[in-house]
């Protein structure tokens, strides 16, 4: 796509406005998100069009939901993209027939590469610096020291994963953000794409093979990568492969002094938002610090005792709590004997020896305040009413910060392999 002729063949021109329609489409109204109500408008179009295009195209009954929660691989992503992957090709295929005299696109086609540059590198830094701040992954806490692998979900043993090295958070963050800082030069785009491109490899592999639901958006951003580095995709076999001189690159377009005036602002722009989106990233790891509590009951216990209305519940009962970790966020995950662990809010009143327990789960909140008492730093007894029932629960603390993972650390020297 590299080369300017006076004519581009059909072929060439239908996949160019194909792929042009479809990544503006994916890329544009992304970007403007970041204006305060567009990316509400956005939302609210996909929610009006889904009971048609959803529902009704493709049979589902159920309400397609159209929100943010996390997730990029809800059933309205996968919707949205089918129907744009449509729009493209049938736009491309409206161009290619109204512009009869076949002329190339190759203005549009440098204007497009502009565009990828900057949204790819835009996406790189955000991912590149979350790692860096800590927002994206943290260490493994009392939660994940104490829930075993058949416990963990796919995404959780990776983000564990992730979180547990901040060396390798670091690395594959810097990695990140060279990929995106070199997209910024025109001159080491290529550079910059197969940076990219390598990088995303890795996180779409690790989104597939561990279920992260993030396999559309980082698909993209892999094909965006790989577009980029197609336009030297000669010159590279060139090099790498055949072992020849590759031809000259193209020279850079002449720039009107309009042009290299917008130039100027649109990347004087570009780089306010990236510091903006630093600086809200910071602020956020912040906030997420303030809301932190380490109290005397933070931490994983493991259930001794287990009583129901004075009725003591044995070890094989189904419903009787193993295992409860009190977070430094306002929550505590109960682990019953079998089944789901489930997950309720909480505040400590050290003062009047409660610790009232915020189950959510039915909908309205119903508040149950347990008295405590703590014989010892590593025992703790609660007493109270839950659930319309009065229970007794005695716990010993686990000792969270002497497990291996945490403490075993890096050797240079290892005279046989320490794999548990």
């Amino acid at each position: 796509m590299g080369e300017t002729t006076a004519r581009w063949s059909l072929g060439k021109r239908l996949g160019f406005v194909f792929l042009a329609v479809y990544l503006c489409l994916a890329i544009v109204p992304d970007m403007l998100g970041i204006i305060p109500g567009v990316g509400d408008l956005w939302l609210g179009l996909w929610a009006a069009l889904m009971p048609v295009l959803g529902n009704a195209a493709f049979g589902i009954e159920d309400p397609i939901v159209v929100q943010v929660t996390g997730s990029g691989d809800m059933t309205w992503d996968w919707v949205r993209t089918f129907w744009l992957l449509v729009l493209a090709l049938v736009v491309a295929i409206a161009v290619v027939a109204i512009d009869r005299k076949g002329r190339d696109y190759a203005v549009w086609y440098a204007r497009l590469r502009v565009l990828v540059r900057y949204s790819l590198a835009l996406a790189l830094f955000s991912y590149g610096f979350a790692k860096l701040t800590g927002n994206q992954f943290m260490p493994p806490g009392p939660l994940e020291l104490t829930r075993t692998y058949g416990e963990s979900s796919p995404m959780g043993l990776a983000w564990t994963f992730m979180g547990y090295s901040t060396a390798y958070m670091w690395f594959t963050g810097l990695a990140e953000i060279l990929g995106g800082a070199l997209l910024l030069i025109r001159r080491t785009t290529t550079l910059g794409a197969l940076v990219a491109a390598g990088v995303m490899a890795n996180v779409v592999a690790i989104n597939f093979c561990f279920d992260v639901p993030v396999k559309l958006y980082s698909s993209l951003l892999l094909g965006m990568a790989v577009f980029l580095a197609a336009h030297d995709a000669r010159r590279l076999v060139d090099v790498l492969i055949l072992g020849r001189t590759p031809a000259p690159a193209e020279p850079p377009a002449t720039r009107t002094r309009r042009l290299r005036i917008a130039r100027v602002v649109a990347k004087s722009a570009f780089m306010l938002v990236l510091a903006g989106m630093v600086a809200m990233q910071v602020a956020s790891v912040g906030e997420m610090a303030a809301m932190t509590t380490k109290g005397p009951l933070t931490g994983a216990w493991d259930v001794e005792a287990f009583s129901v209305d004075g009725v003591e519940r044995p070890a094989s009962d189904a419903d009787r709590w193993r295992q409860i970790v009190i977070g430094e966020f306002p929550f505590v995950m109960v682990r019953p004997v079998r089944g789901e662990a489930f997950f309720l809010g909480y505040t400590h009143e050290a003062d009047a020896g409660t610790l009232t327990l915020i189950d959510r789960r039915n909908g309205e909140p119903q508040n149950n305040a347990l008295a405590v008492e703590q014989p010892a730093p590593d025992q703790l007894v609660l007493r109270g009413p839950f659930a319309g029932t009065t229970i007794a629960v005695t716990l010993r603390r686990v000792d969270t910060e002497h497990m291996q993972l945490v403490t075993r650390g890096f050797h240079w020297v290892n005279e046989y392999p320490h794999n548990r």
